[in-house]
């Protein structure tokens, strides 16, 4: 492999005949360490979300009435479900390979253009997350206190279906925690792109 020549007075800036240098590619362990890490329990998170409130499904009798709630009769929940299911593989799959960089020592975020891809769908994705989550968390916060308003009345309902209420609480809870680590997986690919930059200048 050829060297680059170096002069006792710097870097030797003359013409260079070797093979092409690519700067671009670039090592960095702690950025694939942190990326497997945090896709890891962003994919931990969200599996944990859609799996509590597939199960808050709830059937109870309130004088005399059967009441049933289920998550299905919201739209705001299916929404919920489907934007944690699509972070999830696409946090399952981000792990995957991240762990090949570790091992490759060269991965998505050793390069400009894919850095920059990673990070738009990580910013892309956060965003779908952080909506679904907090449209969830309006028709929970909803079902708890209720609405007295006018126009709209709606009756808190959460004091007859304990269960419902509190399973469909976790399952907001852990896709908040599971967009905070996406967040900071965007975050990572941020600061890849700034030692890039860095690199070539």
């Amino acid at each position: 492999m050829a060297e680059i020549p170096v002069t006792g007075k710097g870097p030797y800036t003359g013409p260079y005949n070797g093979p092409p240098y690519d700067d671009r590619v670039r090592h960095r362990p702690k950025h694939n360490f942190l990326n497997f890490i945090l896709r890891t329990l962003t994919a931990l998170g969200t599996a944990a979300a859609i799996v509590t409130m597939l199960l808050s499904n709830e059937h109870t009798t309130y004088r005399g009435v059967r009441l049933s709630s289920k998550w299905r009769s919201f739209e705001a929940f299916k929404w919920f479900i489907v934007a944690n299911a699509v972070v999830f593989v696409y946090s399952v799959l981000g792990a995957l390979v991240s762990l090949f960089s570790i091992c490759a020592r060269r991965g998505p975020l050793s390069y400009s253009p894919t850095a920059w891809l990673t990070f738009l769908f990580d910013f892309l994705l956060a965003n779908a997350l952080v909506s679904a989550a907090s449209a969830a968390l309006a028709i929970g916060w909803v079902g708890k206190h209720g609405v007295s308003a006018p126009p709209l009345q709606w009756t808190a309902v959460c004091d007859e279906v304990h269960t419902f209420c509190n399973r469909i609480e976790g399952a907001i809870i852990a896709s908040f925690i599971a967009w905070l680590f996406l967040a900071l997986s965007a975050a990572v690919a941020v600061s890849s792109l700034h030692n890039l930059g860095r690199r070539r200048n």
